[in-house]
């Protein structure tokens, strides 16, 4: 990476640019024409050949964002504007995540004591076990307003509930959200239960319809980012101290860990007639005092894990594996015959890709949706193991077209199994990464190659601070937090473009499909292999290249035989096309670029310099970007008389300052309003426009409105040429074309 590209530019040198939260007028850029209105008008969202599809059988992609803690709770004159606002650019699902805190950052009854605004410890003494009546006013009237604009929710239950002793759990100051525990402590379960009863059985007097019966309602998500057999390859399962400061992945308290201890030896009874057969399954690997009868069998801990027996380390990771399979059947049980939810229903999340997932992944494949997670380069605190926050944190800042084996596509493939619905319903490249500008393009045109089901970004407005309706705060310009789209002026912009490109099917899916098969016994010893990360599907001769060629997913957890076999295939080094021939990752070191090359939609990414594909050359002077143009009105390029040029580099807050020259962190230098964009300069020629005699550009406010006058392209060989110099500073542009009658 060039010297000029790392030194401590002067971001407040940068033009301003805001997209406002209110933002409803329609124009060029208004993407709410893919929303069939009102969500849920054909039935409910149902499966059909391993896809999600509407209720009359039509194929339905998720294009969206999470919405978190207390965004859908708008005061209700804002929730139509801001239903609106999503649907302008393109969001036709949100995931309603973390709700599940006290009023008002949720919907759990607000304390009596306590500070009503710590999420955390405020009247933590008291029960949780009722919802706010405000605050489910506030949700109903906002999935009214989400259903009309044609906006589907994914429902999420457990997340971030904090239990207390008042609800009857044991140990509550150091449970706290529970995670792991969730899976089989009884007082737990029987409170997820009661909260999905409570919401699921709750009429929105604006639909007339229970949550249940609810079609706008796409999905029920049981659990986020939590697993037990997680919790056992952590080494946290063991009894070791907890310690809350963790974050919500630290050891679980004695009392359960007692508690899993008695469920071990009573699985190990009814596998094993007596303690001969379970030593010699397990070859001798059994201390004398261990004996199911007597409750004495141990399970291991994380450092124990390369010395245990094949036997010994499969049936723990069976057992965990069996634990999760019936929490998960329990749940689909209680909410479909009981309940009489109608929704699709998914487990959890693939979301940390340090360890194999394979029988965890195995657990969520009895339900309907799998389900992936993916940040590429998301914050880091400097003091392993604990949670980063905003005043203490590191990030590589690198860019993921100098790494694909790595990249999101390559690790997200890895969870999908056929004849499921995959989705990745959280996935960013967080602020303030120099390179965040490649990320939607990127995952919009290869999630279609992957033929995914739906994309959900994380998230709307950063999320888990207080939104800007709240105390009036929405009148202030807001600035850039870690993962919020909806003030970023380049992701929004390029969020409504990918929900153009991802829902309207503008990149073929892949030709080819890779199918994994492996047999059980390596399925669970994958628990205790080192991970690769250019390897993401723990196979050593698969690297993650695969997903940029091909379509990838696992077709067996029981296979005969692993496959594909080592030595089956050979991959190229620098140039990775897809199978289609419509996507190019050049992997050059410190310079790679991604070439998405469509007929109605084609992007260049990466570092400066000349590239080109079928319609555009770029001779791109800013340090990196992404540059994109797309049909407006459903024709090719070549035919097109709108275009949509979209033109993203870095983007900052006033007064941000990266600690030093490694450009790692910002410390707690965050700045404040306004944000900024980089400009990005630029000539961009259009070629092979069928008949063209004019071509126009015409730049675009944060509305997506006309602003200034319109330039004309210059006539050059064989196209017209237009040079970008960042006057008027914006991120996209209408393209007019005119042709000869």
């Amino acid at each position: 990476m060039s010297e000029a590209y790392r030194s401590m530019v002067d971001h407040d040198t940068w033009p301003e640019f805001a997209v406002p939260w209110n933002d409803n007028t329609p124009g060029p850029t208004d993407m709410s024409f893919l929303l069939p209105k009102p969500a849920g008008a054909q039935g409910f969202i149902r499966i059909v050949d391993g896809h999600l599809a509407t209720g009359e059988g039509k194929r339905w992609r998720m294009w969206g964002l999470n919405i978190c803690t207390d965004m859908p709770l708008p005061p209700m004159p804002y929730a139509p504007v801001v239903a609106r606002r999503l649907a302008k650019y393109g969001c036709n699902c949100l995931r309603l995540h973390a709700i599940d805190h006290r009023w008002p950052n949720g919907i759990l009854m607000r304390a009596r004591e306590g500070s009503a605004q710590n999420r955390w410890w405020g009247g933590q003494d008291e029960s949780t076990r009722a919802l706010d009546p405000e605050a489910l006013a506030r949700l109903d009237y906002f999935i009214f307003c989400c259903k009309r604009e044609g906006i589907y929710l994914d429902l999420n239950l457990n997340v971030a509930r904090t239990f207390t002793e008042a609800d009857g759990v044991r140990e509550a100051d150091l449970v706290r959200w529970g995670k792991g525990l969730t899976y089989f402590d009884d007082q737990l379960i029987a409170l997820q239960k009661e909260y999905a009863a409570q919401l699921l059985q709750h009429v929105n007097p604006f639909t007339g319809l229970r949550y249940g019966e609810e079609p706008a309602i796409a999905l029920i998500e049981l659990v986020n980012e939590n697993s037990l057999l997680e919790f056992w390859e952590r080494g946290l399962l063991a009894g070791d101290p907890p310690d809350p400061m963790r974050g919500h992945w630290y050891p679980i308290p004695a009392s359960y860990v007692a508690d899993l201890d008695r469920r071990w030896n009573a699985w190990l009874r009814a596998r094993y007639p007596d303690r001969a057969a379970l030593a010699a399954a397990w070859e001798g690997d059994l201390a004398a005092y261990e004996d199911p009868a007597l409750d004495s069998v141990r399970r291991l801990r994380r450092d124990e894990f390369s010395a245990a027996s094949a036997a010994r380390f499969r049936d723990e990771a069976q057992f965990y594996t069996d634990l999760e399979i019936a929490f998960f059947s329990e749940m689909k049980r209680y909410l479909r015959e009981t309940l009489g939810a109608k929704q699709l229903i998914l487990g959890t999340s693939d979301h940390n890709h340090g360890w194999s997932a394979l029988p965890m992944l195995e657990a969520n494949a009895t339900l309907d949706v799998m389900d992936g997670h993916f940040y590429w380069q998301h914050p880091r605190s400097h003091r392993p193991g604990y949670p980063w926050r905003h005043n203490d944190w590191w990030i590589a800042n690198t860019p993921m077209v100098d790494d694909p084996d790595a990249s999101v596509v390559a690790h997200c493939s890895r969870s999908a199994v056929l004849g499921k619905p995959y989705i990745v319903s959280e996935v960013n490249e967080p602020f303030p990464n120099d390179h965040a500008a490649e990320f939607i393009p990127i995952i919009a045109a290869y999630g279609s190659l992957q033929d995914w089901d739906g994309i959900l970004f994380y998230d709307y407005d950063g999320s888990w601070a207080t939104p800007y309706w709240l105390n009036e705060e929405w009148r202030e310009p807001p600035k850039l937090m870690t993962f919020a789209l909806g003030t970023d002026p380049v992701k929004w912009t390029q969020f409504g473009l990918g929900a153009l490109t991802f829902l309207r099917g503008d990149v073929r899916a892949a030709r080819q499909v890779v199918e994994r098969r492996m047999p059980h016994d390596w399925v669970l010893e994958s628990l205790r292999r080192p991970s690769d990360s250019a390897h993401p599907y723990w196979m050593p001769w698969l690297p993650g290249r695969l997903a940029l060629m091909h379509r990838t997913a696992i077709a067996s957890f029981q296979g005969e035989v692993l496959s594909p076999p080592e030595g089956q295939r050979t991959w190229p080094e620098e140039r990775i096309v897809s199978d289609t021939g419509e996507l190019v990752w050049e992997a050059r070191p410190k310079d790679g670029r991604v070439l998405i090359d469509t007929p109605r939609h084609q992007a260049i990414v990466g570092r400066a310099g000349r590239r080109a594909t079928s319609h555009m050359e770029l001779e791109l002077e800013t340090p990196f970007a992404a540059v994109q143009l797309a049909s407006l009105d459903g024709q090719d390029i070549a035919r097109s008389e709108r275009m949509l040029l979209s033109t993203g580099a870095r983007v900052a807050n006033t007064g941000m300052r990266w600690a030093d020259e490694t450009r790692q962190s910002l410390s707690d230098q965050w700045g404040t309003a306004p944000i900024r964009i980089e400009p990005v300069v630029a000539t961009v020629t259009l070629r092979g426009l069928a008949g063209a005699k004019a071509v126009w550009l015409q730049p675009l406010d944060g509305c997506g409105q006309p602003m200034g006058e319109p330039r004309a392209f210059a006539a050059a060989d064989e196209g017209f040429a237009i040079r970008l110099e960042g006057e008027p500073a914006t991120p996209w542009y209408l393209v007019r074309v005119e042709r000869s009658a």
